[in-house]
């Protein structure tokens, strides 16, 4: 069966987008944490190097892009069909987030010094064992991760797991 031409007979209405951002939420906290160990394993075990937090943040952005997709298509947007095009259009997507905006906005946010500084000030007073190093790379992927998520929502729910024109929004 192609699965372009799938109906609405082979899947449910579509969901308030309220119940959505629900799923989407919860799907990626989980995507996140996954991400995070990943990431704070590169960043601070095996790249070591905060000149160069860029490289794992590419490395474990790909990395999670196939757990998210699975768990966006078959959890987050599970009544929507699910086309070629849509998995052109989420891995087009996540490349370009992986290779040209998610590193530079980490670097970008790896400057916010201030910031890093009170909180490692702190943790230094309130004796907590965290490296200024750990601070700042953990202080850069939280600020990115927040961006990149709420970007994903609108490009995901617009552009990849899109209704089709006989699916509606239901007003339950």
């Amino acid at each position: 069966m192609d699965t372009e031409k799938q109906t609405d007979k082979n899947h449910p209405k579509d969901v308030k987008t309220s119940k959505r951002a629900g799923r989407y939420i919860l799907v990626g906290i989980a995507i996140t944490i996954f991400n995070f160990g990943f990431y704070s394993i590169l960043a601070n075990l095996i790249i070591n190097n905060n000149d160069f937090l860029w490289l794992s943040t590419f490395i474990s952005t790909a990395a999670t892009t196939i757990v998210a997709y699975i768990l966006h298509s078959k959890i987050t947007w599970k009544e929507r069909p699910i086309t070629k095009a849509a998995i052109i259009r989420f891995f087009i997507w996540n490349a370009i987030l992986t290779v040209a905006i998610g590193p530079w906005i980490t670097q970008l946010f790896s400057l916010i010094t201030p910031i890093y500084d009170l909180a490692f000030n702190i943790c230094e007073a309130i004796h907590l064992p965290f490296t200024y190093e750990f601070i700042q790379s953990t202080g850069a992927f939280v600020f990115t991760s927040i961006v990149v998520m709420i970007l994903n929502y609108l490009f995901y729910d617009k552009f990849v797991f899109k209704k089709n024109k006989s699916t509606k929004e239901t007003t339950k």
